[in-house]
């Protein structure tokens, strides 16, 4: 649970997302990914077996013949894709060469390299001579044509290409295939009936479609002769992720509304084959603008927001919100716990149970303050407050404190609850608490000196996943923070974590993050 900066604590201050920081490791791709932002395409480039697609934050690679995508593949420098504006692929080796307003960037996916460089008086295009291929890259700028050689970084003076081979213009496309243009009211519009544009294409390998890059709507794929053409999606309709939880086969990952979109929910698949947006109806969107937890039931997933308790059911995009015309004492929720075939939450003025038909069950009615945590036991409800943990008990009509937190450490602000095996587990803004099976609470040593500012925790094995507003780390029950993710791994300040088998995901301000476990557990 992420908890909305308007809660009067300190721990709840905002924190600017993480901009173009040093990793602190070198990633295999397949042990980090970062997934962004891919409905704004600056660049599309058609090579033998694959589809290079590229954003202004990173490149994805579509396999035609597997229905496959490859990547996220994020350059060293973060800002080294701003400015593309066309790709071409390199006839001698299917790497990928992209032109920028300042320069070039050269990408070789089989060895995972980046290159760049400038070039004076500005890019207008490049291209490659079909009668001299080996030449290099041709450029041309304001003072003419230059060549970058092959290995070579400096571009120089050159005579034009005999035989240019350069980006198709979205001019010869629309010429070509007319239904583009005459459909693009159908075509060009995003989940909110806002108009997108045509910005990049390729013609595929094997000669029988375009592949077409738009800002708005993502990756399209036109067949020959077809009237629409297929959307290929990838990735989040927004880089603000902020919250994340584990699914069947994957992960729901909310993003927050911005001003270029919506808030939305979108299923990631776990092996990033498939992404599946919900939006709500194209005249109101979701209803709300802001995600704080995320929580799944039966076939449902239930979102705890800023414009009340949402449960969307996927398979038929309905979404049913509960506010307090609904019965909700409060439409701002924090947090959603769903347990023991229940669904509890947590708002700004109190705590409620939801029932299968949607009815709302008041729960400790004289708590009126907020509730930044929830964890049911039975019939009893724990409660992570501004005082510390409280409970609900049954048919009480208030919070009361449990035995064993008499002190003034274990009576500060509580914002995430879980459980390892059968210890109940607090988080605070700089440590843990936990109660063991006895009932006995313990207050562990402070994290906050190493994970600044803690926000989330997630149990995995032996202790928890815990981030903080410098980074991620691993802490066992008692035990210091190892840290394992600092924000130069991350794209942004993280807002929430989830768990599956084989991999950490992390929601940041600057995408979503997928960790291997078996490359980053200490």
């Amino acid at each position: 649970m992420r908890i909305p900066a308007a809660a009067l604590l300190p721990l709840l201050l905002a924190v600017p997302p993480a901009r173009a920081q040093t990793a602190s490791r070198d990633w295999r791709p397949a042990d980090r990914t970062v997934i962004g932002d891919f409905s704004r395409i600056t660049a599309v480039a058609a090579a033998l077996d694959r589809v290079f697609v590229v954003s202004a934050t990173g490149l994805v690679i579509w396999h035609p013949q597997f229905r496959t995508w490859e990547g996220p593949y994020d350059p060293p420098n973060g800002m080294q894709l701003a400015g593309v504006f066309a790709g071409l692929v390199d006839p001698l080796d299917q790497s990928l060469w992209l032109a920028r307003s300042d320069g070039w960037v050269h990408f070789q996916p089989d060895l995972q390299i980046w290159d760049q460089g400038q070039v004076s008086g500005g890019v207008q295009s490049i291209a490659f001579d079909e009668n001299d291929p080996v030449a290099g890259l041709y450029v041309r700028s304001q003072g003419g044509w230059q060549v970058v050689p092959r290995g070579g970084f400096l571009a120089m003076p050159t005579r034009p290409p005999a035989r240019p081979v350069a980006p198709v213009s979205m001019d010869e496309v629309l010429r070509r295939s007319p239904t583009l243009q005459t459909n693009a009211s159908q075509i060009l519009l995003d989940p909110r009936m806002r108009s997108a544009r045509y910005t990049a294409a390729a013609r595929s390998f094997d000669n029988l479609g375009w592949y077409i890059g738009t800002s708005g709507v993502g990756l399209l794929y036109l067949p020959d002769g077809a009237a629409l053409p297929d959307r290929l999606p990838f990735g989040l309709p927004s880089s603000y992720a902020s919250a994340v939880a584990s699914w069947l086969g994957g992960v729901w990952v909310a993003t927050d509304r911005t001003s270029q979109t919506d808030a939305a929910l979108t299923y990631v698949d776990g092996e990033l084959r498939e992404f599946r947006s919900v939006r709500g109806l194209p005249a109101s969107g979701l209803g709300f603008s802001r995600v704080l937890d995320l929580a799944g039931q039966g076939t449902a997933v239930w979102a705890a927001t800023d414009g009340g308790l949402a449960r969307v059911e996927p398979g038929n995009g309905r979404i049913d919100l509960l506010d307090e015309r609904r019965g909700m004492p409060d439409s701002r929720v924090y947090d959603i716990a769903s347990r023991q075939g229940r669904i509890t939450a947590g708002t700004a003025r109190g705590i409620v149970r939801v029932g299968e038909r949607l009815e709302v069950e008041r729960l400790a009615p004289q708590f009126v303050e907020a509730a930044y945590a929830v964890f049911p036991a039975g019939d009893s409800v724990w409660v992570g407050t501004s005082r510390g943990v409280l409970v609900a008990a049954a048919g009480a009509q208030d919070l009361v404190r449990p035995a064993g937190i008499n002190t003034a450490a274990l009576q500060q602000p509580v914002i995430a609850l879980a459980t390892l095996a059968d210890t109940l587990v607090g988080l605070g803004r700089d440590q843990l608490m936990w109660r063991d099976p006895n009932g006995t609470w313990t207050l562990g040593p402070t994290l906050s000196g190493v994970l600044g500012r803690l926000r989330r925790f997630v149990a995995d094995g032996p202790g928890f996943w815990v981030a903080g507003d410098r980074g991620v780390g691993f802490v066992r029950l008692g035990g210091p923070a190892l840290l394992a993710l600092r924000k130069g791994d991350l794209p942004g300040v993280s807002n929430d974590l989830a768990v599956d088998p084989q991999h950490l995901w992390v929601a940041t301000d600057g995408g979503l993050v997928r960790f291997r476990l078996d490359a980053i557990r200490p």
